[in-house]
């Protein structure tokens, strides 16, 4: 939107270019038929890509498209979502969206984040752990301005992106709107890590720009004889920009000056030729305006350089006419005619002279109200040690970048931690317990650590609740990057260091050390300090801190499989956390996260997934962005025991997306497994399978188990999708290797045997199979849950069935769906209905076998598990039976009123003639989870088709 003005392009400024023109033509072809595209030009500095890029913008505005452009700048590369406001702020302020369909509160307040035209509109509340949500958010934005015409997006110079422009890039790559066309410019050479990983998308079309030969520079250098271009080329090196520097100046003759900003001297010289020519006024306008920024406003660059506004224009016109910058699309903006100009201008004042330049620029900016953030360069370049309105200015502009540009916040935050007195003691401690917050969200965990020890030594000794508390942060850190035994020692040492022991401080600690003690398994431990934790924290009447330590401790016991004694912890704390407000309880969220988990293994899912929401109602509010993740997560295990797998979808996805971001091992790990068991359930086995070989190449040292106890997490999900897909030996050696490893928690157990059983009987073996299925039966009664009992019964039932008893597997099919039923377990219920009615069928009971069928079939569709519905279908066609009819069995689970708010708001979409795709895209939805979701409202309207949905939502319009 920025980028400069320029005169039109004839076909002398793009020779040597004629196959990458042929690129360009081919997207915008594909983007006018309602495609999704990327192309990126890279090459080294000067080689052509600008122009290349400004060649698309010219075309596809020929077309009618809405072009939008911006360029990353050198000197401002820590200024959050640069190039995106460079491209985009200036047109979306001039919009009114407003009154748009697609554009709500949300939306603004996600795009407040990014865009300093709709800040307005900005909410407060965001965390860095899911600045996911704005490049959702920017996607819709695009998708909304695609819907009027198509858009061709040009970023340039994206070597020089900050970090969070890159992220939100990818995220673009990834899952492009419809419409969009993303047109890129870079330099390999000096592309950051995350923008060449971006760019290896397959969706990506590269073009690499090579040197022109000589022939193609006599053609770009029209007006000179062959002597001079051949001089000129040699001394080029075929890069169009020096070409073109050097024809400028004595016809390419060398100068004496000396290499700057890495140009060849011989470049370098023909700049410093016409920098040379200037007047006074003039180069000391460029020089300021090299400071002020890119692009740069004249009164900002004019008191740079202390001249008045005359003065300024002045030199500007000067400058103008001589072709060194140029005005850009937005009015009072202007730019250099090319980066290298500004690069070398700005490396050729002196270092002494820059300090000035950069402090005046501070100021000017702060006279005219500019935002920390654009301050913050300056004041960096230009301050003094203990200068408190710099140190101030940097804090600001961290706090403002913590929750969607944590790179650039910890830039800052290091930036004022080097002004901050040696003495300041207490200021140190809080500013690097900021940094390591922002280095944990973009996944520097070593960094994040030693910032951490290196704030604990900075504590006073009486300080041992901070201490305390950042030590816990500390090893957890160490746990998310597999170190679980640093943690371990950490904590252990923090224990023995603290002098007294029925502290507030104790009581955590001794929390931490209870959770810890699940990492090694070692419940004697975790029991211990549980114990002493809720001991000391009755005794100090804190209510959070009792409510965390009762809900740590009946973890500890249901992992165990002490489920009565979880019980009862479990009672104690969630009387405590319904007393607290949520202010009282934010201190000691963990309780949440511990309690909604014990709930999971105590089958009470309703409240485990509210105890959940509620976590991360209060995380997002105080900014906790360390137990989002988790506290997300909590629900996959309800949601997918409920049927509830469209919610599970979108759940598992956004934790996905977090982790991503994060970089965190642990969260990825976890996060991509539940994905995957989201998937399986639905019924998509190669998905579910690619989510589980994905999860284990994460990181080797989680492989044993993660917190919470993962069981054998993606390797007991990937055993579960190969014995479905047809390999139970595979399937039989991985549970068995998962069984000897002791790895799944006592709840879990009997999941494993089940997949022991079956894939037992797919190989023949129908003696081992028995043996399975007694342990499992033996097992659920030791244990005494709901759910070990209904996975015991369905085991049993297809050993029965497979030994040619069926009136027997029918039986214990009924009572293993009766468990799952007295727990709302309904997905578990469907499945062992399908072994109940398979039993029924081969005794010859066809008539109850088909009743029995078509509730799991119903429950199966309404729930979106795909696979086994077809399975029920299967068998209901082989007893000559019709499917189940859509529709709901009591009028109060039907209509308008009984969907979701996601599920409503896809039905209006379906109403207005959108596809799954489209959809999906509006609401940066997988399409699989779209599908799920139409799948339920369906059901829930008793429609048969995506019309009949239209015309129920019509109808509650009227």
């Amino acid at each position: 939107m920025l980028a400069a003005v320029d005169s039109p392009l004839s076909v002398r400024d793009l020779v040597g270019r004629e196959a990458e023109l042929g690129h360009l033509s081919a997207a915008l072809d594909a983007l006018g038929a309602g495609g999704a595209a990327c192309i990126a030009v890279e090459g080294e500095p000067g080689i052509g890509k600008t122009r290349l890029l400004r060649e698309l913008r010219m075309r596809a505005e020929e077309r009618g498209h809405l072009v939008l452009a911006g360029a990353a700048a050198e000197f401002e590369r820590e200024l959050p979502f640069g190039v995106w406001v460079d491209a985009l702020d200036a047109y979306v302020a001039s919009q009114d969206l407003s009154g748009r369909e697609g554009w709500d509160p949300e939306l603004a307040a996600e795009l407040g984040q990014v865009l300093p035209s709709v800040r307005p509109g900005a909410a407060g509340g965001a965390i860095a752990d899911e600045r996911f949500r704005a490049h959702r958010a920017m996607r819709r934005l695009l998708a909304l301005l695609a819907e009027a015409q198509p858009v061709v997006l040009v970023l340039d110079d994206l070597h020089w992106s900050d970090s969070a422009s890159i992220e939100l890039l990818a995220a673009l790559i990834r899952r492009g709107p419809p419409g969009v066309l993303l047109g890129l410019g870079f330099r390999p050479g000096q592309a950051a890590a995350g923008l060449t990983a971006a760019l290896a998308a397959p969706g990506v079309e590269r073009l690499q720009l090579g040197p022109i030969s000589e022939l193609e520079a006599g053609l770009l250098l029209d007006g000179h004889d062959a002597e001079t271009v051949a001089a000129i080329w040699r001394r080029g090196g075929g890069n169009p920009f020096y070409l073109e520097q050097l024809s400028r100046s004595s016809a390419g003759t060398e100068t004496p000056t000396g290499e700057v900003a890495g140009l060849p001297a011989a470049v370098t010289g023909a700049i410093g030729s016409e920098l040379g020519s200037l007047a006074p006024e003039s180069r000391a306008f460029l020089d300021s305006a090299a400071v002020a920024g890119e692009p740069f406003e004249p009164d900002v660059a004019a008191a740079v350089a202390g001249l008045d506004e005359d003065a300024g224009l002045t030199a500007l016109d000067d400058l103008l006419g001589l072709d060194l910058v140029r005005p850009t699309q937005v009015p009072r903006r202007f730019a250099f005619r090319h980066p290298l100009v500004r690069a070398a201008v700005y490396e050729s004042t002196g270092g002494g002279w820059r300090l000035g330049a950069h402090r005046r620029a501070a100021a000017a900016l702060a006279d005219r109200g500019a935002a920390a953030a654009e301050r913050a360069h300056h004041v960096e370049m230009s301050a003094r040690q203990g200068d408190e309105d710099a140190i101030a200015c940097l804090l600001e502009a961290g706090d403002a970048a913590a929750s969607r540009a944590p790179a650039a916040a910890a830039r800052w935050f290091e930036a004022a931690l080097r002004l901050l007195p040696a003495g300041a003691t207490e200021r140190q401690v809080e500013v690097r317990v900021a940094l390591a917050s922002a280095l944990r969200a973009v996944g520097e965990l070593e960094r994040c650590r030693a910032t951490l020890l290196e704030a604990i030594e900075l504590l006073p000794e009486d300080a041992a609740d901070r201490r305390v508390e950042l030590t816990t942060l500390c090893a957890a850190v160490e746990h998310w990057r597999g170190l679980h035994t640093d943690a371990h020692k950490r904590l252990l040492r923090a224990w023995d260091e603290l002098a007294d022991t029925s502290t507030p401080a104790a009581a955590a600690l001794q929390i931490e050390l209870a959770v810890d003690g699940l990492y090694a398994v070692d419940l004697e431990q975790g029991l211990a300090m549980g114990e002493g934790a809720l001991a000391t924290s009755r005794a100090l009447g804190d209510p959070a801190l009792v409510a965390a330590a009762a809900a740590a401790l009946g973890l500890v016991s249901a992992t165990g499989g002490d489920l009565q004694r979880a019980a009862g912890h479990r009672t104690e704390a969630a009387e405590q956390v319904e007393r607290l407000t949520d202010e009282e309880l934010a201190p000691r969220l963990e309780a949440l996260f511990y309690l909604g988990w014990t709930e999971t293994y105590l089958e009470l899912y309703d409240d485990s997934i509210a105890h959940a929401q509620r976590g991360i109602a209060i995380a997002r509010a105080t900014g906790q962005g360390r137990l989002l993740v988790p506290l997300m997560l909590v629900q996959g295990f309800p949601f997918q025991m409920q049927g509830r797998l469209a919610e599970c979808l979108e759940m598992a996805e956004a934790a996905v997306e977090a982790a991503r971001l994060s970089a965190n091992p642990h969260s990825l790990y976890w996060a991509l497994f539940e994905l995957g068991w989201a998937h399986y359930f639905a019924g998509d086995l190669d998905a579910a399978i690619a989510a589980a070989e994905e999860s284990l190449s994460v990181d080797s040292r989680l492989l044993g188990g993660t917190m919470p106890s993962a069981g054998g997490g993606p390797g007991w999900l990937r055993g579960c999708a190969r014995l479905e897909a047809g390999d139970p030996q595979f399937a039989l050696d991985a549970m068995r290797e998962i069984a000897r490893a002791d790895l799944n928690v006592a709840v879990q157990r009997n999941f494993d045997l089940e997949v022991i059983a079956l894939a037992e009987i797919a190989l023949g073996d129908l003696e081992g199979a028995r043996r399975s299925a007694e342990r499992a039966g033996e097992y659920a009664e030791g244990l005494g849950t709901r759910l070990a009992a209904c996975v015991a019964g369905r085991t049993r039932a297809a050993v029965l069935l497979a030994d040619g008893d069926p009136l027997g597997a029918a039986t214990a099919g009924e009572q293993a769906a009766a468990a799952a039923d007295a727990i709302g377990a309904h997905l578990q219920r469907a499945f062992a209905q399908v072994l109940q009615g398979r039993g029924l069928a081969a005794a010859g009971e066809r008539e109850r076998a088909v009743a029995v069928l078509r509730d799991a079939e119903r429950t199966l569709d309404e729930c979106g598990s795909l696979r086994v519905r077809d399975e029920a279908r299967r068998e209901l066609r082989k007893l000559g039976a019709r499917a189940e009819p859509r529709g709901p069995a009591a009028s109060e689970e039907a209509g308008i009123g009984s969907l979701s708010k996601r599920e409503l708001e896809i039905a209006e979409l379906i109403a207005e003639r959108l596809t799954n795709q489209q959809i999906a895209d509006r609401l940066f939805l997988s399409k699989k989870t779209v599908e799920s979701h139409i799948r339920n409202l369906f059901f829930k309207l008793g429609a048969a088709s995506r019309v009949e949905v239209a015309r129920i939502v019509e109808r509650s319009r009227d």
